[in-house]
């Protein structure tokens, strides 16, 4: 039988690893926090805005409708440092066309999905601006009363892309951010320029 004493000894020296578990084990989990605070600079930004074509067909450009509109997805990698990397992607609605011959009526759209690298550097506090480069789908669909349907796809290698942007944050992960985006695809000299008005997330 163990008397009084023992068991309250033992109850102190259980309590007292119990205690000191806990105390290593919430430390442990804040340095992990503070780690992960500071190196753990990912966000994701989704966004849309108008955007306009710069016209330059040779045939039909009188029936080329020239705005359009833009949508953007980016994967950042964004340290304490004033330069950042990442991919970007999205889809750029460069023109629409309608035509009239007679009979024959031709309504055309012209897009393109960019796959593209980045480097952004930052400026002043909350300004930044974006060089991209990399290649693009170039999609275009035509649909005709009289030939029907008709629908093609290229890819354009070389292209580039040059934004200036400024973002806020709304707390520690949500952002919000409005830049002007200009983008030329080498392959048949489209540029177009847009405004897009995007979401980040920060993980």
């Amino acid at each position: 039988m163990y008397s009084v004493h023992s068991i309250s000894r033992i109850a102190k020296i259980l309590v007292g690893t119990v205690v000191m578990c806990c105390a290593l084990f919430q430390a442990k989990a804040q340095d992990k926090n503070v780690f992960v605070k500071k190196d753990g600079r990912y966000t994701v930004y989704g966004g849309i805005g108008p955007s306009y074509y710069f016209n330059n067909l040779v045939v039909g450009k009188e029936g080329v409708h020239e705005f359009g509109y833009s949508a953007v997805a980016r994967w950042m990698w964004e340290p304490e440092y004033f330069l950042s990397l990442g991919v970007e992607t999205g889809y750029f609605r460069l023109y629409s066309a309608d035509y009239n011959n007679g009979s024959n009526n031709a309504h055309i759209t012209n897009s393109l999905v960019p796959i593209q690298l980045i480097v952004s550097m930052k400026f002043l506090k909350n300004y930044y601006c974006n060089f991209s480069m990399g290649q693009s789908i170039l999609i275009n669909k035509v649909t005709a009363s009289v030939n029907g349907n008709f629908d093609a796809s290229t890819v354009s290698l070389g292209d580039f892309g040059l934004t200036a942007g400024y973002k806020r944050s709304l707390n520690e992960r949500i952002y919000l951010a409005t830049e002007v985006k200009g983008y030329y695809a080498s392959k048949l000299d489209d540029k177009n320029i847009a405004l897009v008005f995007l979401v980040g997330y920060r993980y």
